[in-house]
C-alpha cells in the first residue's frame, strides 16, 4: 500500500535533507556517485532496458501535466487553496527527489582534477600553442571521410572501452543492457541544438535520430560519460575525447579529433592573435573545414533560433544552479583537462596499440 499522507511527507522531507546533505556535506557528493550511484542507475537502466522508446520523455511530460493540471482539478473538486498548494509542493518535491537520488548528485561529486589527482593546467599561450600544434597535427594525420557507421559495433566499442578504465578515476562500468534510446521529440531536440541527453530518471542515454555518421562516436562516447557518473559537461567531452582515440575503429578514432575541434577553436579565439589564427586555420586539411561547414550548415537548418535561446538561457542557469559556475562555457573547459593530464604525465586508459602520452 502506498504510505498514507503524513508519513509519506516525512519521508520527503527526510529525502530532501538526504539530497542537501549530498550538496552542502563534504565529500558526500562523491560518496553518493561511487556507493549509491552505481546500484541505483543499474536498477533504473534495467527496468528502461525492456522498453525501446525512451521512458524519459514521457516522465517529464506527465510530470509536468500533473504538475499543470492538479491546481485546476483541485480547485474544480473544491478544495482548499491550503490543500492544493500543499498537494502541488508534495509534488514538486517528489520530482526533485526522484531527480538528484536518479542521478542529479552526481553534480555535487569531486571535480575532475580532485578525482584524478592532478593540478589544472598550466595555462598560458606557450602551453596551448603545443598542445594545438600536436592536436592539430593528429586531427590531420587522422582524417578520413565517414559517411556511415554502425551504431551496435560503435556502442561495443566505446562500451568496452570504457571498461578498461581503473576504478580509481570513478566511473560506473557500462551495463550489457544500457543503450542509447529513440526519442519521440527529435524535432525538439533538433531545433535546439541538442545532439544527445542523459536522462537522470531512469538511467537513459538518447541519442538526436539526426546525428551526422561523423558525429555519432563523439556524441555517444559523450553521453554514456554523463551515464556514468559524470555531470561536467567538459569532463563528459574529455572522456568521449579519450575513449574516442583509444579506439582501433579509424572511424571512432577521428570522430574524437573531430568532435573536440569546436572546442579547440573556441580556445583557439580567445588565445591567439587574428594573424596566428588564420595561420592555424591555413593548417588544417581543406576537408575537415569543409566538413566542419557542411555539420553547422545542416543543423542551423534544423534550428529554431527563438526556442534555442531559451533552451541555452535556461541550461546555463541550470548547470550553474548545480555547482557548475561556468555554465555554458564548461562544455569548452575540455582543452584545458586535456592540457592538464598531458602535464601530469597521467594516463587515465590504458589499452595496448594506443597511448594518451604519445597521440594528443
Amino acid at each position: 500500500m502506498l504510505l498514507s499522507r503524513r508519513p509519506r511527507r516525512r519521508l520527503l522531507v527526510l529525502l530532501l535533507l538526504f539530497v542537501a546533505a549530498v550538496r552542502f556535506v563534504p565529500n558526500a557528493g562523491e560518496l553518493y556517485a561511487t556507493w549509491l550511484y552505481p546500484g541505483i542507475s543499474w536498477v533504473l537502466s534495467y527496468i528502461a532496458s525492456f522498453i525501446p522508446y525512451s521512458i524519459e520523455e514521457w516522465v517529464v511530460v506527465l510530470a509536468a501535466l500533473v504538475l499543470l493540471l492538479y491546481p485546476v482539478i483541485a480547485s474544480l473538486c473544491g478544495r482548499k487553496f491550503s490543500r492544493m498548494l500543499k498537494g502541488e509542493l508534495e509534488m514538486i518535491g517528489w520530482v526533485v527527489v526522484w531527480f538528484y537520488l536518479g542521478w542529479g548528485c552526481n553534480y555535487f561529486r569531486h571535480d575532475f582534477h580532485q578525482r584524478l589527482m592532478i593540478f589544472p593546467a598550466s595555462y598560458d599561450k606557450g602551453e596551448f600553442m603545443t598542445f594545438l600544434n600536436e592536436y592539430t597535427d593528429s586531427l590531420n594525420a587522422n582524417y578520413i571521410r565517414v559517411d556511415n557507421v554502425n551504431p551496435e559495433e560503435t556502442l561495443e566499442e566505446i562500451k568496452s572501452i570504457y571498461c578498461s578504465i581503473p576504478e580509481g578515476y570513478g566511473l560506473t562500468r557500462p551495463q550489457p543492457f544500457q543503450r542509447p534510446k529513440h526519442v519521440l521529440f527529435n524535432d525538439l531536440y533538433s531545433g535546439v541544438g541538442v545532439l544527445g541527453y542523459m536522462g537522470p530518471f531512469m538511467g537513459e542515454s538518447q541519442l538526436n535520430l539526426q546525428l551526422r555518421p561523423l558525429q555519432y562516436p563523439f556524441t555517444l562516447a559523450h553521453e554514456t560519460a554523463h551515464l556514468l557518473g559524470v555531470s561536467s559537461e567538459a569532463e563528459a567531452n574529455f572522456w568521449a575525447y579519450e575513449v574516442c582515440l583509444h579506439s582501433d575503429d579509424p572511424a571512432i578514432h577521428y570522430s574524437g579529433y573531430f568532435g573536440l575541434l569546436p572546442n579547440v577553436w573556441r580556445n583557439a579565439q580567445g588565445l591567439l592573435e587574428e594573424k596566428e589564427m588564420k595561420e592555424w586555420q591555413a593548417r588544417i586539411n581543406p576537408n575537415i573545414l569543409s566538413e566542419w561547414r557542411t555539420q553547422s550548415q545542416y543543423w542551423k537548418a534544423l534550428e529554431n533560433p527563438f526556442i534555442g535561446g531559451i533552451q541555452e538561457t535556461l541550461y546555463n542557469w541550470f548547470l550553474k544552479g548545480n555547482s557548475i559556475e561556468s555554465g555554458m562555457e564548461n562544455y569548452n573547459q575540455v582543452v584545458g583537462m586535456i592540457m592538464a593530464i598531458r602535464q601530469s604525465h597521467e594516463e587515465p586508459l590504458r589499452r595496448q596499440g594506443r597511448r594518451l602520452s604519445n597521440k594528443q
